[in-house]
């Protein structure tokens, strides 16, 4: 889960780049505009991996349960 942290680090770093161009480069719309764009697929990949990783312990709880009866 390290890339977690690496995924919600860089999803701010983009949220305070955005902020910064919205409030002193406000007529470069299409590079805010890219960057809104990767802050939602970075957003989109942690929540892919947020389901992986409670796929996968579901998957080992029941796993552990079948083994215990």
């Amino acid at each position: 889960m390290a890339n977690k942290d690496t995924y919600k680090r860089k999803h701010r770093h983009l949220d305070t780049k955005i902020e910064k161009l919205e409030k002193s480069n406000y007529y470069n719309r299409t590079l805010i505009g890219d960057l809104k764009k990767k802050k939602l697929k970075l957003k989109d990949k942690m929540i892919s991996e947020q389901r992986y990783g409670l796929r996968l312990e579901k998957q080992a709880m029941h796993n552990a349960l079948a083994i215990g009866s």
